[in-house]
C-alpha cells in the first residue's frame, strides 16, 4: 500500500499525544483546541485494546458524543490514528434497534476513491451480505432498482451507482493539506444486527489490506511535480471557518439525548466480546 503522492499525514506520535490532552509535536496543525481528542478512561480501554486488534476497529454507544465535550474524543482519535496508518476507518455504532457500521474513506486520502468504494461494496457487501447490499443501495438510491446478481441490468449503470453512493465530494487540496479534523468524512453506513456487525467490519477491514494505490499515484504525480510540499496552514481558524465553528462531523453530533455521556459519570458498559 506505500504511496508516492505526499499528504498531510499526522504522526502517530502526535496521535498519542493528542489522546492525553498534549500538543503534537513532529505535525503542525495534527490537533485543534477546536476538536476534541483527549481520551477519559474508559475511551482509552477501548482504544488501547483496539490498537491491539488486527484488524483494528472501535465499538462505541450510539455516537459515542460526550455532552460536556461537545463531540467524541475516542471518533476523533481513532480517525487520527487510521489517518496516520493509511487505513479505512472502521466504527460500529451500538445502539438499541439496529447497530451501524460506519466506514470512512476520506483516511485513505486519495483524489478518487470509486475503486475502493467499489471494492467494499461488490467484494464484501454484495458477495458475503447481500440483503445489507440491497438496503445500502436502495438507502442511497431510492430510485435505483437493486436486483441479484444474476440480473441482465446494465453493467455501466450500475458501475456509476456503485461509485456514486457516497455523496460527500472529494475537496482535492484539502484532503492533500489538512489535518484529518478539517477533511469532510466520505461515510458508507450499514445498519445491522449486533451478531453481523463485527464480522463484517472485519471482513471490510480485510477487504482494504488488498487495496493498491498505484493508480492513484498516476493521476497525482502532475501535481506533485508543480508542488514538492504539503502546505501546512498558519492559522487554524481558516479550517474551522471552512466547516463550522467546532469542526464536527455528522457522526459525532448525538441523535437523541440518550446518547450523550458526561465527563464525570462515563459508563461505556464495556462489553469485550462486541468490540
Amino acid at each position: 500500500m506505500a504511496r508516492k503522492t505526499k499528504v498531510f499525514r499526522p504522526y502517530l506520535d502526535d496521535v498519542e499525544r493528542l489522546s492525553y490532552g498534549k500538543g503534537a509535536k513532529k505535525q503542525r496543525g495534527t490537533g485543534s483546541r477546536m476538536v476534541c481528542h483527549r481520551l477519559n478512561r474508559d475511551e482509552r480501554k477501548i482504544y488501547d485494546f483496539a490498537k491491539e486488534k488486527d484488524p483494528s476497529f472501535i465499538a462505541v454507544r450510539g455516537t459515542g458524543y460526550r455532552k460536556n465535550r461537545k463531540g467524541s474524543p475516542l471518533c476523533n482519535i481513532f480517525r487520527q490514528r487510521c489517518d496516520a496508518l493509511e487505513e479505512l476507518c472502521v466504527i460500529i455504532e451500538k445502539r438499541a434497534d439496529l447497530d451501524r457500521v460506519v466506514i470512512d474513506f476520506s483516511t485513505l486520502r486519495v483524489r478518487n476513491d470509486d475503486v475502493f468504494v467499489t471494492a467494499i461494496l461488490e467484494n464484501v457487501l454484495r458477495a458475503k451480505y447481500f440483503d445489507l447490499y440491497a438496503e445500502v443501495m436502495k438507502d442511497h438510491h431510492h430510485n435505483v432498482a437493486v436486483v441479484s446478481s444474476s440480473s441482465s441490468s446494465d453493467s455501466g449503470n450500475e458501475n456509476s451507482v456503485l461509485s456514486s453512493i457516497i455523496r460527500t465530494p472529494i475537496h482535492w487540496e484539502t484532503v492533500r493539506t489538512k489535518a484529518i479534523w478539517g477533511v469532510e468524512e466520505r461515510l458508507i453506513t450499514i445498519p445491522c444486527e449486533r451478531g453481523v456487525a463485527k464480522s463484517l467490519a472485519i471482513d471490510v477491514l480485510k477487504e482494504s489490506h488488498n487495496f493498491s494505490f498505484d493508480h492513484v499515484d498516476d493521476v497525482d504525480n502532475d501535481d506533485e511535480e508543480k508542488e514538492e510540499e504539503v502546505i501546512i496552514p498558519d492559522e487554524q481558524s481558516k479550517m474551522l471557518s471552512e466547516f463550522g465553528d467546532n469542526a464536527l462531523t455528522e457522526r459525532n453530533i448525538a441523535d437523541d439525548a440518550d446518547e450523550a455521556v458526561d465527563d464525570d459519570d462515563d459508563n461505556f458498559g464495556i462489553d469485550w466480546d462486541d468490540i
